[in-house]
């Protein structure tokens, strides 16, 4: 009898064929394809929580047991991701995959480093990395604080490159997303006129 593949669709970090050939060498690219009905959230690092007419961009991997095990210590299983089988669309056909699912939703973003190796995965695998910044975007909204020092940090490198007038919030973000300063072109999309007072006066409304 042959053995039935073990097949696992990736969403977050291990859709990064250069970290899957690091962590999982054995492991077999598949196709990919989206996970319906869901959506990608950042609790730091990606999850997937149900949401009527969403869709999540996946890669579906053929695993060895190796490569399973490898995972399971990477996504801290069982306490940190949980395991769930779902079924997805790949080619026309409906197939059974596993999942990892964070055991939290409590949102905060993802540092610049962990966005870039998911967004090298979308790239690879041809999706629209709109999905991946309207995610990361979200997950922005929901913390308290709207400027961390990250952010402050990364208004500070552009100013010191004299390359623009830093009132214009949107060659600031340009330049933010050619240098890789995902947190600040994320932030910059709901706190223009914060960015105008700080600009302005070096404080934010929590400094005052």
């Amino acid at each position: 009898m042959a053995k039935r593949r073990r097949l696992y669709i990736a969403y977050g970090s291990n859709m990064n064929l250069g970290q899957m050939r690091h962590r999982c060498p054995t492991a077999k690219v598949v196709g990919a394809t989206f996970l319906r009905n869901w959506q990608l959230i950042f609790c730091g690092v990606a999850s997937v929580e149900r949401f009527r007419g969403g869709k999540v961009p996946v890669v579906v991997w053929e695993l060895q047991p190796e490569d399973e095990h490898a995972l399971d210590i990477y996504e801290g299983w069982p306490r940190m991701y949980r395991k769930e089988t779902l079924r997805v669309t790949l080619d026309g056909r409906q197939i059974y995959t596993m999942i990892y699912i964070m055991n939290t939703d409590r949102q905060s973003p993802p540092n610049s480093s962990y966005y870039n190796t998911i967004r090298t995965g979308y790239k690879s695998a041809g999706f629209d990395v709109n999905i991946l910044r309207e995610a990361a975007k979200r997950s922005i909204r929901k913390e308290e604080n709207p400027m961390n020092s990250t952010v402050r940090e990364q208004i500070m490198a552009i100013r010191s490159g004299a390359e623009t007038n830093m009132f214009d919030a949107n060659a600031v973000q340009q330049i933010a997303m050619r240098e890789g300063f995902y947190e600040l072109v994320c932030w910059l999309e709901d706190h223009k006129r914060e960015y105008s007072r700080f600009i302005l006066t070096g404080k934010t409304e929590e400094d005052e």
